[in-house]
């Protein structure tokens, strides 16, 4: 008898240590991440590299697009220009802190100038987004787009997004 409650407490006592060890293992939090440089080294050259990865942007973006071949659909309603929802969707893209990108190409240039191009699927659209280094911040900064193969220089007065990842650890 001594020896069942003995092996009966033993096994309590090891189904509280796993239920605190598994406790313990879910209450690291998944965060958003900003990509540093550490991050970039210990992934670029290992088998759990770079393209494994989903990406994100730091903030919302809209990306108005330029586009004269696009005849623009609009009545005037009230005093008011109304632009068509066709219309609108084709003149401009918006990418939400949701959306994952994926890794398109890392340019390893010489050291500060290294660019990460991140494409996105979205709005029937490849939306690639360049990032580049930012050697005092210790990020990667929005800087380019592309959209369906065509070039746009991104500026914001309130700063544009930066590179990010979902992880458990922030390496900072």
């Amino acid at each position: 008898m001594k020896n069942r409650s003995l092996i009966f407490i033993a096994f309590l006592c090891f189904l509280a240590v796993s239920a605190f060890s598994q406790e313990r293992g879910t209450t690291r939090q998944i965060n958003r991440v900003s990509v540093n440089w550490e991050i970039v080294n210990l992934l670029k050259n290992s088998e759990n590299n770079l393209s494994q990865l989903f990406f994100f942007i730091s903030s919302p973006l809209t990306i108005v697009i330029r586009d004269d071949s696009i005849e623009p659909s609009y009545q005037i309603n009230n005093g008011n220009l109304l632009f068509s929802e066709q219309y609108l969707d084709l003149m401009r893209v918006d990418l939400t802190v949701n959306h994952a990108g994926r890794l398109h190409v890392f340019h390893d240039k010489p050291a500060g100038n290294e660019i990460i191009e991140i494409i996105f699927t979205l709005q029937n659209r490849f939306v690639t987004l360049k990032f580049a280094r930012n050697v005092h911040q210790d990020c990667f900064d929005l800087f380019s787009a592309i959209i369906n193969g065509k070039p746009y220089n991104l500026s914001s007065e309130t700063g544009l997004p930066k590179l990010m990842i979902i992880s458990n650890f922030d390496l900072r």
